[in-house]
């Protein structure tokens, strides 16, 4: 048995809600006595059914919620009963099978866990049979202490009593943290040793787990579920947590957000009606796994790439999220790394690393001749016929940029005004002759070790420093040394060197962090505190950054929200923590 599928199984389980049918075959069922739960990327539906000596027996048809199954069903209590699981995927199709035999519920039963084999090459699925439901809630008691708190609820829901002195509780990680039980209550605190702190503790997160008499225990994670990630949109943002978890904030006129509906802001907010000024967590689309590897904010939409590799989007008007839906010879195509831009997104496969494109395709942003069609489905993505494998791609505005997988071309397709496919003074050459795909070289095999686009620009670093083209080539970008990142807004630009963050450009909105908002004539370092960033991404007059232990800042424009502080303002001139979700 995989130790992580029965980590996660308890881990996704916490403070969620089941729903469950119940099919009648036979008699009429009798009271639920057991609970069933069952983790698995992608699934949507779980169908159990029982049999006793060859008779039919009640089962159960469990939903997904936020890709956990978890609902009571009745075991017969004459005797052991036979089962069949069937586990189906987002698109109705059987991805795990298996039959056995599951014992009679008895008053001291351990939990039963059972392993459905894949019907596909995949992990197998962990499905747990337990006659109870532990449920392991963290909360923040007096500075630099957490309390750990359990339910016990039977298999309808509801409350079960348990002395606090049955409740075993332990560490996975005992040597800078302490348990403090309290003997009149089903909790326990959580101290660190003198000279730790929380955050410290967290970046390898511990976790308690709780025992009861029978043998079921449950961990939870004590930490708090850091930034990894951010990207900061034309006009809002949004970010993936270390658990993959998607947030997004500020102007959601189009959806781009990714909540349940296109408002947000707080009524007593005057400046944008249709915002939300702190993280928001995004609505897990049908058939997701709800878990993120790569998240894009653009400027109508968002698009992001999901544990399945399988590609999302959502915006442009509406609330749904749309999957991409992408084969080649044969099979569904898998994705890597994407980007959004106004209309468009596009993505990179995992295992050709070639573009795929979707969304408006006025000025061919989406890869096919300008108008041909004016919009290219999710359903029908455009294998984009450039001439190249690739390893990174960015989208701006209307346009899209990509780096060849040999690392000495940028290509670039899409709107050219400003000229931010073509670049001005260097090797440039169309493809095909006279066509909509323009490549760049920076002096035969240079190494082209980053890109960035915005609206009307596009940049990337080579190893003597920035190059940009379009309206940023009257920026000073030429005394940045070669970072090891590079964004770029409509009006300026932010590289990361050493963890030291530096912007350049216009500074109207006090997008470049300095705490004023003058536009100085060379790169100027981003205000501390933070002073270091791992992670930095430009918006068109914001910017944001994740700090290497797990915290997002952001500062500039913040007429939608976008900055995240939970508060609409002209602008915020230095980096400001984001809210917690």
């Amino acid at each position: 048995m995989n130790n992580k599928h029965i980590q996660a199984t308890a881990i996704l389980l916490l403070g969620l809600l089941f729903n469950n049918t119940v099919m009648l075959a036979g008699p009429p069922p009798t009271s639920p006595n057991t609970v069933l739960e069952a983790t698995g990327s992608g699934l949507s539906r779980l169908e159990v059914r029982l049999s006793v000596q060859g008779k039919e027996f009640p089962g159960a048809e469990l939903k997904s919620e936020k890709g956990v199954l978890v609902g009571g069903v009745t075991l017969p209590s004459e005797g052991p009963a036979d089962y069949e699981i069937t586990a189906y995927d987002g698109d109705g199709k059987a991805s795990h099978y298996g039959k056995g035999s599951i014992p009679a519920p008895g008053e001291e039963d351990r939990p039963v866990v059972l392993a459905v084999p894949s019907t596909r090459d995949g992990d197998s699925l962990v499905v747990s049979l337990t006659r109870e439901r532990m449920v392991l809630s963290v909360k923040e008691g007096e500075p630099n202490q957490l309390y750990v708190h359990l339910d016990l609820l039977d298999p309808l829901g509801g409350p079960i009593k348990i002395d606090p002195l049955e409740i075993r509780y332990g560490l996975t990680d005992g040597r800078n943290l302490k348990l403090v039980p309290n003997p009149k209550d089903p909790g326990v605190t959580v101290v660190p040793n003198k000279g730790y702190t929380f955050e410290r503790l967290c970046i390898t997160p511990p976790e308690v787990y709780a025992c009861i008499p029978n043998g079921h225990c449950r961990p939870v994670q004590i930490c708090s579920d850091p930034w990894t990630t951010v990207s900061a949109g034309a006009h809002h943002t949004c970010g993936l947590t270390k658990s993959g978890l998607a947030y997004c904030w500020g102007l959601n006129h189009e959806g781009q957000l990714g909540a349940t509906t296109t408002t947000g802001c707080y009524a007593n907010q005057a400046f944008n009606p249709t915002c939300n000024p702190k993280p928001l967590p995004v609505t897990c689309p049908t058939g997701s796994p709800c878990r993120f590897t790569q998240i894009s904010a653009g400027t109508t939409l968002t698009a992001a790439i999901d544990t399945n590799g399988d590609a999302w989007w959502w915006g442009r008007g509406g609330v749904a999220h749309h999957k991409v839906t992408a084969t080649f010879a044969g099979g569904s195509v898998k994705f890597s790394s994407i980007a959004a831009g106004y209309g468009h997104a596009c993505a990179l496969s995992l295992s050709r690393s070639e573009i795929w494109c979707w969304g408006t395709n006025a000025y061919g942003e989406a890869g096919l001749p300008a108008r041909t069609p004016d919009e290219v489905p999710d359903w029908a993505p455009t294998h984009v016929l450039a001439p190249l494998a690739f390893k990174k791609i960015v989208a701006g505005g209307e346009h899209t940029c990509a780096i060849g997988s040999t690392g000495v071309d940028v290509v670039c397709f899409g709107r050219d005004d400003f000229g931010v496919n073509q670049t001005k003074g260097i090797s440039s050459s169309q493809y095909p002759a006279g066509g909509q795909f323009y490549f760049q070289q920076f002096g035969g095999l240079t190494s082209i070790l980053d890109v960035a686009t915005s609206a009307d620009s596009s940049c990337v670093t080579v190893p003597w420093g920035v190059k940009c083209w379009g309206r940023h080539v009257n920026t000073n970008v030429g005394a940045f040394a070669a970072p090891d990142r590079l964004t770029a807004g409509e009006g300026h630009v932010c590289t990361i060197t050493n963890q030291l963050a530096s912007c350049v450009g216009t500074n109207n909105w006090g997008e470049l962090g300095t705490g004023n908002t003058t536009t100085p004539a060379a790169p100027v370092p981003v205000k501390a505190p933070p002073p270091l960033y791992s992670v930095i991404s430009a918006g068109a007059a914001h910017t944001c950054g994740v700090t290497p232990d797990g915290n997002a800042y952001c500062w500039g424009d913040n007429l939608a929200g976008q900055v995240g502080t939970g508060a609409v303002s002209v602008n915020v001139k230095e980096p400001a923590l984001v809210a917690k979700p």
